[in-house]
């Protein structure tokens, strides 16, 4: 692990790019708008700093541990944390854009208003997470386990949520047009006055969940389980549903 004096530290980050610190121990420095584009930092720590408004984007952090990081209004676009540990961050309005989060550990984290478009969050472990009013359009969430998540006012577009474990999670107002839901688990989820046009929710788990004022237009429900489920003033419109009739 690789450990650095603050001159050193402020030496090495006014050289040119791209840097390497792969194990670097950078935990409780410092780095307000720092320029780390495309810098390798696979397995370093960066734990408790703060990296807002810096720039990061291709940074390599695979497996790197940033717990409790401030990173809002950091650019982090096509970045690389795959495994990485982000537990408890504030990622506020940041750009993850087109980035690589397989695998990453996301509990407490916060991406109130963040560009996750086009990210690939595959397995990903989000529990109470907060991604009120992130854009996560076309990104691929397939098989991510989130519980108790806010999810409010998300855009999801055409996201692939395909075997999404989304328990009790908020999904008031949240747009997923397009979206694919396929053998989803929505078990007591809150979709209310959600935008569901459009989307493959095929053998999706609806148990328990509100979908009060949502709307399904054209939405196809196939085989999807909505036992308990709450659909007042639902829209229905052109729906195909469980038993594949179509809804009129």
């Amino acid at each position: 692990m690789t450990e650095f004096l603050t001159y050193q530290l402020f030496d090495l980050l006014n050289r040119p790019g791209p840097l390497w610190l792969v194990e670097a121990n950078l935990s409780g420095v410092n780095l307000e708008g720092a320029n780390l584009e495309e810098a390798n930092l696979i397995d370093a720590k960066i734990s408790g700093s703060n990296l807002e408004e810096a720039n990061l984007r291709g940074a390599k952090l695979k497996r790197a541990i940033l717990r409790e990081t401030k990173m809002k209004n950091a650019n982090l676009e096509e970045v690389n944390l795959r495994w990485a540990m982000l537990n408890r961050s504030d990622c506020y309005r940041a750009n993850f854009k087109k980035s690589n989060l397989r695998d990453a550990r996301l509990k407490d984290v916060i991406f109130l208003e963040t560009d996750l478009s086009g990210a690939d969050l595959r397995k990903a472990y989000c529990k109470k997470t907060i991604f009120e009013k992130a854009d996560l359009e076309e990104a691929n969430l397939s098989a991510v386990d989130f519980d108790k998540v806010n999810m409010k006012e998300a855009n999801l577009k055409k996201a692939n949520l395909t075997k999404a474990k989304l328990l009790a999670t908020d999904l008031r107002k949240a747009d997923l047009q397009e979206a694919c839901l396929e053998k989803a688990n929505l078990e007591g989820s809150d979709l209310r006055g959600a935008d569901l046009r459009g989307c493959n929710l095929k053998g999706a788990n609806f148990q328990g969940a509100v979908l009060q004022d949502a709307n399904l237009e054209g939405a196809n429900l196939k085989d999807a389980d909505l036992r308990n489920a709450i659909l007042f003033d639902a829209i229905l419109k052109g729906a195909t549903m469980p038993d594949g009739s179509i809804h009129e």
